[in-house]
């Protein structure tokens, strides 16, 4: 029986090789399977996790960025050089006080040349029914007048999340479809918010110097974009201009338990120098540009608004006080949601989303008749 021997050894080399080859076969698939996501660079995930997300139409280029190798002098201090008696969101301040210069995540379009008025909104990534209410009411890109104005909103890196899902891919969402936002790789957080106003300045010097005037506010402003266009026919881009609700004479506060507590070790005078409440303000080009010279001598303050005053001071600017600017609200006695009055005034503080589209609806209603002028 040589032949059945031989051809038994035959089969069974055979069966041997293929039974090999199907176990590297599946082995192969099991590891491709099983590649844990953190192995992924970073670069590599977010790609993949967008090639089906952007499949929009029609097509828009994507302003993401993201420098390659990018490094940045940030030197914190040692924890023995921090006063341990002060509240742990203060020391961390203190920590990276030196930390100033941080990469663009998000870019907005670019300035257009004629650009007349530019819409600077702080915003956290949260908030998106502010944005969509902003950006369909008082802050759509529009010329009003003859005068072309552009909206962008300000944001850091946001660690809020819904029903446990980061925000990112939200922010990468609207930059795409809107292209109107302008985020930092550094934490959005109260605390941050001069951090956000001095990447601003470099922004606006680097990239958007063409716009004559600024209105920096916060995303629960109502802004009368009309009334703000109306009442810069009488100033010059290239004139120092500062106009808000100026704060004068006010004192830091030594209360550990609220929001806006500074420490003597942190600021000792007295008195801040004048400042606007950062709800809403209105700049010219020369004093924006004139700000981002101004601020790197300036060591960073965690109150923003507080900060810009410094820097002003330093400048010799004069901040001029306007009645239209109520980033503390319509008091009373006056009603603080009458449309009439809304007519008349330039800014006002605080509005949510859904008071924010039947104010702009009533405001903008020809056939409202209003008895009396703003108080």
């Amino acid at each position: 029986m040589p032949g059945i021997g031989r051809s038994w050894r035959i089969n069974s080399t055979f069966l041997l090789w293929y039974s090999l080859c199907m176990f590297v076969l599946l082995c192969v698939i099991y590891v491709k399977r099983d590649i844990p996501p953190s192995i992924i660079s970073f670069q590599t995930k977010y790609v993949m996790g967008n090639l089906n997300f952007w499949d929009t139409s029609p097509k828009r280029s994507v302003h993401f960025v993201r420098p390659r190798n990018q490094t940045f002098e940030c030197v914190p201090l040692n924890d023995s050089q921090i006063p341990n008696d002060l509240p742990e969101v203060h020391r961390v301040f203190l920590k990276y006080k030196n930390c100033r210069t941080f990469p663009t995540l998000l870019k907005p379009k670019s300035c257009s040349d004629e650009l007349h008025l530019l819409l600077a909104i702080k915003s956290t990534a949260v908030n998106v029914n502010r944005r969509v209410a902003i950006r369909n009411t008082w802050g759509k890109e529009q010329v009003l007048g003859g005068k072309r104005v552009k909206l962008v909103f300000l944001l850091g890196q946001s660690p809020d999340r819904v029903k446990a899902q980061p925000l990112q891919q939200l922010l990468a969402y609207e930059s795409q479809q809107f292209q109107d936002i302008l985020q930092w790789d550094f934490a959005d957080s109260f605390f941050n918010l001069t951090l956000k106003e001095i990447h601003f300045l470099s922004w606006f010097s680097a990239e958007c110097p063409q716009a004559e005037f600024v209105l920096k506010g916060d995303d629960d402003v109502f802004v009368n974009t009309g009334n703000i266009v109306d009442f810069l026919l009488d100033f010059q881009p290239d004139e120092d201009l500062f106009v808000g609700d100026v704060i004068f004479n006010a004192a830091p506060i030594r209360k550990t338990d609220l929001k806006y507590f500074i420490p003597k070790k942190m600021y000792a005078p007295k008195l801040y120098p004048p400042y606007a409440g950062g709800g809403g303000y209105l700049m010219s080009r020369k004093t924006v540009i004139g700000l981002d010279n101004m601020a790197p001598s300036i060591e960073l303050f965690p109150i923003d608004d507080v900060y810009v005053g410094m820097c002003l001071e330093k400048m010799n600017v004069t901040l001029k006080l306007h009645p239209g600017f109520k980033t503390f609200g319509i008091q009373q006695p006056f009603n603080p949601f009458d449309p009439c009055m809304y007519k008349e005034l330039m800014i006002v503080h605080k509005l949510d989303p859904t008071e924010t589209w039947i104010m702009w609806t009533l405001v903008n209603d020809e056939g409202m008749k209003c008895a009396r002028q703003a108080a």
